[in-house]
């Protein structure tokens, strides 16, 4: 394969990737509410994901994204955990990046994530569950190409797409108390 071969390779699976990030999910989308965060709770805290998975670091993706989701809101300010009124927790339960396509030769050419994740939100005062969504999963495929290092770039990009859109969407449905 020469060089604008895998050059184009390249640029077209960056498109996918792109395409698939804005059209992925699974059929339905929550609105961003006109509400408020379940009682009022409006400060609110993210401690670490919790990950039960074996991708390493792939906690701080989602920790962060949930974050900046939390601190882009009117509704709601992130702040320390001593200045809560509620904890956000989240769990990354699973992760597998599965080849789903392949050549002519056997070699995989697409490779299917698919994440879930367990999200809540706690009031601090009382200690009690105000929200909760179990067993949230989405997926989104990304394409390898032959260098093993730069796989596993697209495979972590692939991870941060799926962690904002996952975090958004959990997000949207805790603040439209969904």
């Amino acid at each position: 394969m020469n060089n604008s071969t895998v050059r184009l390779y390249t640029s077209l699976a960056a498109l996918i990737i792109i395409i698939t990030a804005l059209v992925s999910g699974c059929g339905y989308n929550f609105g961003r509410g006109t509400g408020v965060v379940p009682l009022k709770v409006s400060r609110l805290f993210v401690p670490v994901f919790i990950n039960l998975t074996d991708e390493v670091a792939i906690e701080d993706l989602f920790t962060a994204s949930m974050r900046k989701t939390i601190a882009d809101s009117s509704d709601t300010k992130l702040v320390s955990e001593s200045d809560a009124e509620g904890i956000v927790d989240g769990t990354i339960v699973s992760y597998s990046s599965v080849p789903v396509f392949f050549s002519p030769a056997g070699i995989a050419t697409v490779y299917q994530l698919t994440i879930t994740i367990n999200v809540k939100l706690v009031q601090v005062i009382t200690d009690k569950t105000l929200w909760e969504m179990k067993g949230f999963t989405e997926s989104m495929d990304f394409y390898p190409i032959n260098d093993p290092l730069l796989t596993k770039e697209k495979e972590k990009d692939t991870i941060n797409l799926l962690a904002i859109s996952m975090t958004q969407r959990a997000f949207d449905a805790m603040h439209s108390n969904f």
